[in-house]
């Protein structure tokens, strides 16, 4: 915590002062007393009862005009000392302890009542180290190695017509497709329900491997190899999805070995003039997509008899069917964006998935702490801006940093360029962000846009190369205009 805490210079770690005393004889804030005054008497912190004011609608004007206070801040503060009295004032100290002085505390039985304070705090108001958002940052390194390692099979095995036509179509629908069927596994996990889980992620999977070999079918100059093509895309996409879901990566990077070992093969050949026949390559594939779905089915059948996958396990809500189909349709937009023009740069934004994640996980927790330390609302916008600024600005340039480095190993390579890749890593990082925001539905329909326009500027004949460039600074732009405004919400931090 204290790392992170050097992160915000500013952050304040004292306790948040008292509410200005106020002299009128009719108090218009007993009315808000009255009102929150059970939230207010079961809160163990003033920004449980902010929380609940913002919630209510009331903003900052309104408070300042109705009730005489600065803003939510002040007014909740009031609220939580008039239910608890000089309790109030000392368990807002404790929960807000001075973590630099702890060691000089003047009695045990302060810092007793400090951690007595702090375990009934809710999760939101506790230190970095016991947040939700505390990641493992190999973990992440490593999802970004599974997230990339998968076009190593295009180097042994090109698709028929590239990416092109059927086999871009089957793609797409299965990249949308799987993130819709990850969301409704993860809503599942979410509700401690792992039966649930491992239902949907084989049956969705298996849904899944139907449906893209048939939209490759119906494109114009489909053939059987392109189809059967679509089908093992399909396969890969179904069992990465549940490993991944499921918490399993060394599995799935057990399962890849091969065609990594083929990928070292296929670049020393090529340095020594000479090529791996084309068999080889396609085997390795298989090899390495027949371990992959063995680890998926070993992690989800046993799972599925182990307890009783009945129907009010896969039934699905109306509202969890909009959460799934908003999932799938931010997953295809983002298919397209970064489809739009491809190259061996590419691979750089691929592996930076991984540092995406620990990024927005250090935003999320960073915002968390601020949420909990500070006492005005000016200064938490003041430190949850600067939270994002950096996080973004650190992830962007892990981003460069793998460009650079795909750039040593393959002076070559093409792709987008890094200003392009930059611009796009931005909107998708800002996304994901208005994701865990609770924002899906902002976030699907800004990413559907940007790829909706991508797919009319090349209509237009305008080059892949420019239309993915600005269409993404523009998606960025607006995402992150959203996301700014997004995380200076204290509820959505909740």
């Amino acid at each position: 915590m204290s790392g992170l805490v050097e992160l915000l210079p500013g952050l304040r770690l004292d306790p948040v002062s008292g509410p200005r005393p106020h002299t009128l004889a009719t108090d218009p804030a007993d009315e808000l007393a009255e009102r929150f005054g059970e939230i207010a008497a079961t809160a163990v912190h003033p920004l449980e009862v902010v929380a609940a004011i913002e919630a209510d609608g009331l903003t900052d004007s309104q408070i300042q005009q109705r009730y005489g206070r600065r803003d939510a801040f002040e007014l909740g503060e009031e609220l939580f000392s008039r239910a608890h009295g000089e309790a109030g004032d000392a368990g807002a100290d404790a929960a807000v302890p001075n973590t630099r002085n702890a060691a000089n505390a003047a009695s045990a039985t302060d810092a007793a009542r400090a951690a007595k304070v702090s375990k009934n705090l809710p999760s939101r108001f506790r230190s970095v180290g016991a947040s939700a958002w505390d990641v493992s940052a190999p973990r992440c390194a490593l999802r970004g190695v599974l997230f990339a390692l998968p076009g190593l099979a295009y180097l042994l095995y090109r698709p028929p017509h590239g990416l092109d036509g059927s086999i871009g179509a089957a793609l797409l629908l299965s990249w949308g497709w799987s993130q819709a069927v990850a969301h409704l596994a993860y809503l599942r996990r979410g509700q401690e329900d792992q039966v649930g889980a491992a239902a949907f992620l084989l049956l969705g999977g298996a849904a899944g491997v139907v449906l893209a070999p048939l939209a490759a079918s119906v494109m114009p100059g489909a053939t059987a190899p392109t189809v059967a093509y679509a089908a093992g895309q399909a396969l890969y996409f179904a069992a990465a999805t549940a490993l991944l879901v499921l918490g399993r990566e060394r599995l799935l990077l057990r399962a890849l070995t091969p065609v990594v070992l083929g990928a070292v093969w296929v670049v020393v050949s090529r340095r020594l003039g000479g090529a791996p026949p084309r068999w080889a390559g396609a085997g390795l594939i298989l090899l390495a997509l027949a371990l992959a779905l063995t680890a998926g089915w070993q992690e989800t059948v046993p799972t599925l008899r182990s307890g009783r996958a009945d129907h009010a396990r896969v039934r699905v809500s109306r509202s969890e069917w909009w959460q799934a189909a908003g999932a799938g349709v931010f997953g295809l937009g983002v298919a397209v964006l970064t489809l739009a023009q491809i190259g061996s740069t590419t691979l750089a934004l691929t592996l930076s998935m991984g540092g995406a994640e620990w990024f927005l996980a250090r935003c999320r927790a960073t915002t968390e702490l601020a949420l909990s330390r500070t006492g005005s609302k000016r200064r938490f916008h003041r430190l949850v801006l600067s939270a994002l600024v950096r996080c973004l600005c650190g992830y962007l340039v892990l981003v460069a940093a793998l460009v650079a480095a795909t750039a040593l190993l393959w002076p070559e390579a093409g792709g987008p360029g890094l200003v392009a890749l930059a611009a796009l890593a931005a909107a998708i990082w800002s996304a994901q962000l208005l994701q865990s925001l609770g924002l899906l539905g902002r976030a699907t329909i800004a990413v559907a846009t940007a790829g909706a326009a991508v797919v009319v500027a090349r209509a237009a004949g305008v080059p892949a190369g420019a239309a993915q460039s600005t269409v993404s600074a523009v998606a960025a732009l607006v995402l992150l205009l959203a996301t700014a405004q997004a995380v200076g919400t204290a509820t959505r931090h909740r």
